[in-house]
């Protein structure tokens, strides 16, 4: 009995005395090799005519570009075969340049037949028809249909599809695998695969070589353990050509048995690659995620013909890339021991390192470099890669060391050098990780993984010249990969080259098929062709631009943005007729487009940027709107927008229509909407003539003025809700305060109206009853995160010492996460909540408190800017180019915005303030200015405080010991160990921190007026007078350069009370400065001399003089004569009464009312008076000055808790004043308006209420 064979692997397939290598194949017969061809003619066909040689055979070409496009087509023509520009179900035969093409793939899943160009040219070169067999991309359907006049051989009809044998493949790879893990002696894990396909394929050989041989298939079947379906199948085939006398015989199965090996070879080859990586095109190593752009493979033949279209910089000659090199594996795949390779174990164990750190499994990875330094100790990217998975694992100190052990042991290594940047790069340290990169390529000037590294981070720090030169070098290395195109496009245009970019564009688009791009590649396409646009628009060239739009309209699924953009060009392109059709057919797709209707005016010419138009262009706005609102008669936009430029009796008709149905409907947000017309001049008086009106009408007879038609009750409501907001906005806090109290009265449970009252008592100075009014409101509905904010800052803004904050953190908690929310909210870059908390710690005097929550604010800036480095690659890969630039742009402004230039100024003067007062003596005054019980209640909170800091450094201790995951990464947050900006405050030099957050400042604030006057203010503090002055470039001509400071705050207004007092500041302590007697002295000296006389405002004028002509301009104003008292005084202090007399003979003017306004709206600010009190309190020093303007300003602003108004809160009957004392004692605060307290969001007060009619 014959023994069962098992897999080669185990024991060889053929017997020993007659071994037979499997890549070694028999020599073939013609007959043999026409049947491996499939269905391709016998030798006759050699004879065949010219023409005909590939008669029946429809062609389709993919991955070419002319001129060898149209020579492989007319080649292919010349012989007789048909063309046809794109695959279907005529098509036999694909001619490809190289696989994975759109066509490839397509081709493949239909079991079409794939070749390669060469065979055309073989076939028209030899004038013959050659052997196909060797020149096959992708065995599959016939290549050539057949017919009754081509002379070809009868063949077995086949009896199982192609589609069918693969599953067969597939099915019996899977079993087979199964099969070998079931056996005692089992290969290892990775080559299972392997060893299976070959068992598999020596089966199906052995079938065949027993059929070659006139031998039974059964024969095979006996000697193998595990018979693939292919083998058994041919078994019944030659079974069923027994028993049914089938002309099917032993050639003819073999035949077919060697047409079902090469689809067994083409499916187990594909799944091999699958297994091993090959298909994915990643490269593994320290930063193998950025291989996922490889999406566009190109030949030789295309590369050099997009290289002819472009003309690409040369590169360095030391840097002068190597393709041979740029298809390597990762940077950390060859380990070394000091320039030696690794033996093969040690070898092994430093890949699996790699790998840990690939996947997290930082504990394995750390045990496999332990081993490899067991034997090794000195191998340098052992060491480097130690390190970097320990930095991974929050010991930085640790990883530090060991990278630059690992650097010192084996400096010219590129993976250490590269590791060592990646853990700079880690720590935000990217001008060091470049370094590092540098001198990583120094040593591998064509490593892909580095140059991709470097990249990232030239963009990241806008060093775009270096950007360009990394992003030309991997095109040169990798011209295949659209990715490495797209972002030298993409470096060309932020370095302010976009012609060069459309050139690259340009080049990498003629690479291209003419049938690109398949339909799941659509969208990529139209951002690339838009991003194109974008750019020829950039660079002027808006008819190339409309051109290439046209050009490309059937790609651009975004039909929107296609509309919008060629709307644009027209317009630019001056066709305002055809622009001006477009805006309307996007009108008609979206009527409440504010963009549209700008654009539609820009076209007609009736469009201003000032907003200021003459009669007759009103006129022909007037008629545009009232057609366009016939025709959108639903639209908002198109009734708002004409109440910017219309006037008087029109303005009136236009906005009567516009308030009634949304007084009506009753729109909370009516007020916000039509806000802005109060910077009109006469639109706010016909706006409050027009609601009196109204108010009037609906409240007498329940209809609008000139209606019959009755209005619901709420009408009435939330009428007096927008005058209360219209009376507030105009300063006529009693009129205000009348009008929502009447609508509370009306309607007491509408969250609304509290919320509204709340602002108006902030406005009018009472803070406390403001802070109550907003407790009230959230607590009608304490499920609105808004509301609960809008309390938070009331709250903080009330600054009742501690409590008020104490109570803003505990609110502002209660919409975040359950643990360390107070952290949650640093989380959640809650800005607007650390600068309030912020500004109300800094008025308590707690500056380490507040310099914590204003540097918050920078650290949130700082991740988003950090933010934007997972995009540079991912936005490349994508093809949101458009948004990706739009990103970069914005990252580059975005410390201009409004958030972190409050943050700034005041985290600077807080260190002025630190500069000004040492920190004993800053503390000891704080606590004089407190009564008895808040000393008592500090004394206790600092206990309570330093017991809590303890506690938290001992759980900080513990969780260091315990806090580890399973994969060795700590788990644990780390403890802030400073949570009250304790050591913030003991910083011993606060001019230096002042003047880092200043220099941001002055590069993206500089058309801030803070920004000067801090300047100002911080170099005068350091003496650093031209600074000061801000001379930046001493021309030695003799000139001087223009400059910020002093000069530029007269540039930016020179009227402002604040840079009158600089300038007269600085000119007196300049000038009463002893003589020069150094050269530095002299020449600051001769430098103001110079500037002196360019200065308008001291033009032959003494500083005295230069303050009363000040005056002079500014009679009327209580600011501009509080500044040129408190000049006057530091001019010549003996007129310290005078000065003091001068502020206090000014007189706060009426404001002229019409329309018989209710109440009293006078000129002077509450802000500006209070500027004032201080000025003489602290500056003249004059307590009786300060309480007389206490009182009359008490008189002027009743509701204001600085001046102790007679119907503020601090009143002994007001009712927030109770409220505020049962604060202090920590008792249940009551509300105001007579209110119990609301448990639970349960109005417990409501509900006797009825709604009045």
């Amino acid at each position: 009995m014959s023994q069962k064979r098992n897999l080669p692997s185990w024991i060889s397939s053929r017997d020993p005395p007659h071994p037979q290598p499997e890549s070694k194949k028999k020599p073939k017969d013609d007959d043999d090799d026409e049947h491996n061809i499939r269905n391709a003619p016998q030798s006759s066909s050699t004879t065949m005519d010219f023409s005909k040689l590939l008669e029946g055979v429809v062609f389709v070409l993919s991955g070419f570009v002319n001129p060898e496009r149209s020579t492989l087509r007319s080649q292919a023509l010349s012989m007789g075969a048909t063309y046809q520009p794109d695959w279907n179900s005529d098509s036999t035969l694909l001619i490809c340049a190289f696989p994975n093409t759109p066509k490839f793939r397509q081709v493949q899943s239909n079991s079409g037949t794939i070749v390669s160009k060469d065979w055309i040219a073989e076939c028209y070169t030899q004038k013959k028809l050659v052997d196909i067999e060797q020149y096959l991309l992708h065995a599959g359907k016939p290549w050539r249909k057949t017919s009754a006049s081509q002379n070809t051989t009868i063949r077995v009809e086949e009896p199982f599809s192609v589609t069918e044998v693969k599953k067969w493949a597939r099915d019996d790879l899977t079993e087979t695998i199964s099969w070998l893990e079931s056996q005692e002696e089992k290969p290892a894990p990775g080559e299972i695969k392997r060893i299976a396909a070959e068992g598999v394929l020596t089966c199906l050989q052995d079938a065949i070589d027993s059929l070659e041989q006139k031998k039974d298939v059964g024969s095979v079947t006996e000697l193998w353990s595990f018979v693939p379906r292919v083998v058994k199948e041919l078994g019944k085939m030659e079974s069923s050509s027994k028993t049914e006398n089938s002309t099917a015989s032993k050639d003819q199965l073999c035949k077919q048995a060697k047409s079902w090996k090469m689809i067994y070879e083409a499916e187990l080859a594909q799944k091999g690659e699958e297994a091993s990586g090959t298909k994915s095109r990643r490269t593994s190593g320290v930063a193998s995620g950025y291989d996922s752009d490889e999406t566009v493979e190109m030949t030789e033949e295309e590369i050099d013909h997009a290289y002819r279209n472009v003309s690409l910089d040369k590169v360095e000659a030391n840097s002068t890339p190597s393709l041979s090199s740029a298809s390597s594996a990762s940077s950390l795949s060859c380990p070394r021991t000091m320039g030696a390779p690794l033996p093969p174990k040690e070898a092994n164990l430093f890949k699996l390192i790699v790998k840990s750190y690939e996947t997290k499994q930082y504990k394995k990875g750390l045990k496999a470099a332990d081993a490899i330094l067991k034997k090794f100790p000195s191998h340098g990217e052992t060491l480097s890669m130690k390190g970097l998975t320990l930095n991974c694992m929050d010991r930085k100190t640790e990883a530090y060391e060991l990278v630059r052990l690992g650097v010192k042991n084996d400096i010219k290594s590129h993976v250490c050098w590269h590791v060592y940047g990646l853990l700079y790069r880690s720590d935000r340290e990217y001008r060091e990780a470049i370094k590092c990169y540098r001198n990583a390529l120094r040593i591998d000037p064509d490593n892909l993984e580095i140059l991709r590294d470097l990249s990232l981070l030239q963009a990241q720090m806008r060093d775009l010249s270096g950007f360009v030169e990394t992003r030309q070098q991997l095109l040169t290395l990798k011209p295949n990969h659209r990715m490495n195109w797209i972002g030298f496009a993409v470096s060309q245009h932020l370095n302010a080259n976009a012609s060069k970019a459309v050139e690259i564009l340009e080049a990498f688009e003629g690479t291209l098929e003419d049938d690109y791009p398949p339909e799941n590649e659509l969208c990529e396409h139209t951002e690339m062709i838009m991003y194109k646009v974008s750019l020829l628009e950039e660079s002027g060239a808006f008819g190339k631009a409309l051109e290439e739009l046209h050009k490309n309209e059937p790609k651009i699924v975004d039909k929107l943005s296609y509309k919008e953009q060629e709307a644009y060009l027209l317009w630019k392109l001056g066709r305002p007729a055809e622009a001006s059709k477009l805006y309307r057919v996007l009108l008609s797709m979206n009527p409440d487009n504010y963009r549209y209707y700008e654009g539609l005016q820009k076209c007609l010419g009736l469009y201003s940027e000032s907003g200021q138009y003459s009669s007759d262009r009103i006129e022909k706005l007037n008629a545009l709107y009232q057609s366009l609102s016939e025709q959108y008669t639903r639209s908002s936009a198109v009734k708002r927008i004409p109440l910017d430029f219309l006037q008087d009796e029109r303005f009136k008709e236009a906005v009567a229509k516009y308030i009634k149905p949304l007084l009506t409907k009753g729109v909370p947000s009516l007020f916000s909407d039509l806000c802005s017309l109060y910077d009109h001049p006469r639109k706010p008086d016909i706006l409050e003539q027009l609601v009196v009106e109204m108010e009037h009408s609906v409240r007498t007879t329940g209809s609008y003025p000139g209606s019959d038609v009755k209005e619901p009750p709420s009408t009435l409501l939330w009428t007096l809700f927008f005058l209360a907001q219209h009376y507030d906005k105009r300063g006529q806090y009693d009129a205000a305060l009348g009008k929502i109290d009447e609508a509370i009265a009306h309607t007491p449970t509408v969250i609304d109206l509290y919320s509204v009252k709340s602002r108006i008592m902030k406005h009018a100075g009472d803070l406390t009853a403001a802070a109550a009014l907003a407790d009230e409101a959230r607590c009608m509905d304490l499920a609105d995160r808004y509301i609960n904010s809008e309390c938070v800052k009331r709250l903080l803004q009330a600054d009742q010492v501690y409590i008020s904050v104490a109570s803003a953190e505990k609110t502002a908690v209660l919409f975040t996460k359950e643990g360390d929310q107070l952290n949650s909210l640093h989380d959640m870059q809650c800005m607007w909540y650390d600068l309030a908390s912020g500004d109300s710690y800094f008025r308590q005097g707690d500056l380490g408190r507040a310099l914590k929550r204003f540097l918050a604010v920078e650290k949130h800036y700082s991740d988003i800017s950090e933010d934007q480095f997972d995009f540079h690659s991912y936005c490349l890969r994508k093809m949101t180019l458009r948004s990706y630039v739009g990103m970069l742009k914005f990252e580059d402004r975005l410390h201009s915005f409004p958030y972190f230039h409050k943050a700034a100024i005041r985290a600077i003067r807080c260190y002025l303030k630190l500069h000004d007062t040492p920190k004993s003596t800053a503390e000891e005054d704080e606590m004089s200015k407190l009564a008895p019980a808040q000393k008592k209640k500090m004394k206790k909170q600092k206990k309570a405080e330093a017991r809590a800091k303890k506690e938290a450094e001992s759980k900080s201790e513990e969780s260091t010991a315990t806090g580890v995951s399973k994969s060795g990464k700590r788990n644990v947050k780390p403890v802030d160990p400073d949570p009250h900006g304790e050591k913030l405050i003991q910083v011993e030099d606060p001019m230096a921190e002042a003047s880092k957050y200043l220099r941001l400042l002055q590069k993206h604030s500089p058309n801030s007026l803070e920004t000067h006057l801090l300047s100002f203010e911080v170099n005068m503090r350091k003496e650093k007078f031209l600074l000061a002055f801000q001379v930046t470039d001493y021309l030695l001509s003799g000139g001087y350069a223009q400059v910020t400071a002093v000069k530029q705050l007269l540039k930016l207004d020179a009227e402002n009370p604040d840079s009158h007092r600089s300038l007269v500041k600085f000119f007196l302590k300049t000038g009463s400065t002893s003589a020069p007697t150094t050269e530095a002295e002299k020449l600051r000296c001769s430098v103001l001399e110079a500037e002196r006389p360019s200065i308008s405002q001291l033009q032959n004028k003494s500083l005295v003089e230069a303050n009363k002509e000040f005056l002079g301009r500014h009679e009327d104003s209580l600011v501009h004569r509080a500044a040129y008292a408190e000049m006057m005084c530091l001019l010549d202090p003996s007129k310290k009464t005078e000065a003091i007399k001068l502020i206090e003979d000014s007189t706060n003017k009426v404001v002229q009312q019409t329309n018989g306004a209710l109440g009293v709206a006078r000129e002077w600010k509450l802000k500006d008076c209070i500027a004032v009190h201080k000025l003489l309190e602290t500056v003249f020093l004059d307590s009786e000055a300060a309480s007389r303007w206490k009182s009359r300003c008490a008189e002027y602003f009743p509701f204001s808790t600085h001046f102790e108004g007679k119907r503020s809160s601090v009143m002994p009957d007001s009712v927030y004043n109770s409220s505020l004392k049962s604060n202090e004692n920590g008792d249940t605060p009551n509300h105001p308006m007579g209110q119990t307290e609301l448990n639970d969001g349960q109005l417990e007060a409501f509900k006797s209420l009825t709604v009045s009619t």
